[in-house]
């Protein structure tokens, strides 16, 4: 029976991509949608590692494959700047594209949707940030994760650093942002590194966790966070240490962070990501590792607030049942499951173990009013009430 904020009767809209294509060897449906759609020239952007990896070589394929002039534009980098958006958008009017195709990570996917919306509307970038200020449809566009994390392919939102206020992450929210097409094929993330699959399914495990406690969760979110959650206790560690032998893994991990993706951008997050901004502003750390290093000081200080639902995830993270146990004893268990997640990945479980994370605990009280003052909305759908002092006490304990 659902247990959620509101009420049963509730009537709930569901967002998503026009049309999302799953599975191993997704990418070659490509090629019929460009060609379905009358598509004949494509802008692709990525980014170097993802060039140099061979990750983006099925897109090429396909899109080569349907006749499409392709150009490339392949200056994304790690939590992306908003002039990176315009470059692409440049990009884009130059090669008098008509499809724009973002491969990679979130970054990339980001990058693809806000220089879609720029190349078709004659609007200052900074003008189209918040809630709803995309004026229209941009050129349509193709989402291709080559990580399983970010759930990017299927949100409707885009993050990006301003360079013009002291790199202060910003947010586009906007339908318009949604994929024409979403394209999830497993077998894109068969060269991730290790380090980079582990921080990346932290990234969508946190998604999940948080969409499941989230206080504007529904029936519809709650299936979709609960499976990813489950997805991730199983596949996890062997996709960050079997990576390209084990195909199972990571179609497990790829599906798992698309669902968390549709879970989070219907139900909002939590306190883990409005405490992970001051990190990624303040200190470099990047988002999933933050993430990961986070999340299980934060579902402690959750636990209270919602037993029964931390005692369903460490369920579906596997933890053993135990006699005699309480729901609140079985709760407090999911802490323990999602450290020895970070133990077997390899993920920190201490702020001050990151490498080259170079955090003092001085600078707590003044992350905890970045996090409030740039992350609210974060901070208000967490399922415990957080006051500033809560966030330092949080801060000190994972410390």
């Amino acid at each position: 029976m659902f247990d959620g904020i509101g009420s049963i009767g509730d009537v709930n809209a569901v967002r998503s991509p026009n049309a999302i294509q799953y599975g191993m060897g997704a990418t070659a449906k490509l090629e019929g949608y460009v060609t379905d759609e009358d598509l004949e020239s494509a802008l692709v952007v990525t980014d170097e590692g993802v060039l140099e990896a061979g990750a983006a070589d099925p897109v090429f394929d396909a899109l080569e494959a349907a006749g499409v002039e392709v150009t490339t534009y392949d200056g994304v980098q790690p939590e992306p700047k908003l002039h990176l958006a315009e470059a692409a958008a440049d990009e884009l009017t130059r090669a008098d594209a008509d499809v724009v195709v973002g491969v990679g990570g979130g970054s990339s996917m980001d990058t693809a949707k806000l220089a879609s919306a720029l190349a078709v509307h004659d609007v200052p970038v900074r003008e189209l940030l918040g809630m709803g200020n995309v004026p229209g449809p941009g050129l349509p566009t193709v989402l291709v994760p080559t990580t399983a994390g970010t759930g990017s392919e299927v949100t409707h939102i885009g993050v990006f650093a301003d360079g013009e206020d002291d790199g202060n992450k910003k947010v586009v929210y906007s339908e318009h942002l949604y994929a024409d097409l979403a394209l999830v094929d497993p077998e894109l993330t068969r060269s991730l590194p290790p380090q980079v699959a582990a921080a990346t399914g932290m990234d969508a495990l946190s998604h999940a966790v948080e969409a499941y406690t989230s206080t504007l969760r529904t029936p519809y979110t709650d299936a979709l966070a609960r499976r990813a959650i489950e997805l991730i206790g199983e596949n996890f560690r062997e996709a960050v240490h079997q990576g390209e032998h084990n195909d199972e893994a990571r179609y497990g991990m790829s599906l798992a962070a698309m669902l968390a993706g549709q879970a989070f951008v219907n139900s909002g997050l939590g306190a883990v990501h409005a405490l992970t901004y001051p990190l990624g502003t303040e200190c470099g750390l990047g988002h999933g590792l933050a993430n990961g290093v986070l999340l299980p000081h934060v579902i402690r200080y959750n636990v209270p607030a919602e037993p029964d639902r931390f005692a369903d995830i460490a369920t579906l993270l596997g933890v053993p049942e135990r006699a005699d146990e309480s729901t609140l004893e079985r709760a407090r268990r999911s802490v323990d499951a999602v450290c020895d997640l970070n133990d077997d990945v390899g993920i920190p479980n201490r702020i001050r173990d990151v490498e080259g994370g170079d955090v003092d605990r001085s600078q707590f009280d003044a992350f905890a009013e970045i996090a409030l003052e740039h992350s609210r909305h974060n901070v208000d759908r967490n399922p415990r009430r957080m006051t500033k002092d809560d966030i330092v006490d949080v801060f000190e304990t994972a410390y």
